[in-house]
């Protein structure tokens, strides 16, 4: 198994609340019902970042995928 890191994200508010190492596999752990989780692939995404699932990068604009 490979585990990744992941943002554990708000499903209403899109901010992350945490991180985890996961390998993905939901059958063994999944995020509680109002969250879900993302890769966080090479950025340095930190607790309090906003998530935009139609973004790119990371940086401080609407059109980042990670925005602080």
């Amino acid at each position: 198994m490979i585990e990744t890191n992941y943002a554990i994200i708000n499903s209403t508010t899109k901010i992350v609340t945490d991180v985890t190492i996961w390998d993905g596999n939901t059958s063994m752990w999944q995020p509680d019902s109002g969250f879900i989780c993302v890769g966080m692939g090479t950025n340095p995404v930190c607790i309090g970042n906003t998530y935009n699932s139609s973004g790119v990068g990371m940086g401080t604009s609407s059109a980042n995928k990670w925005i602080e």
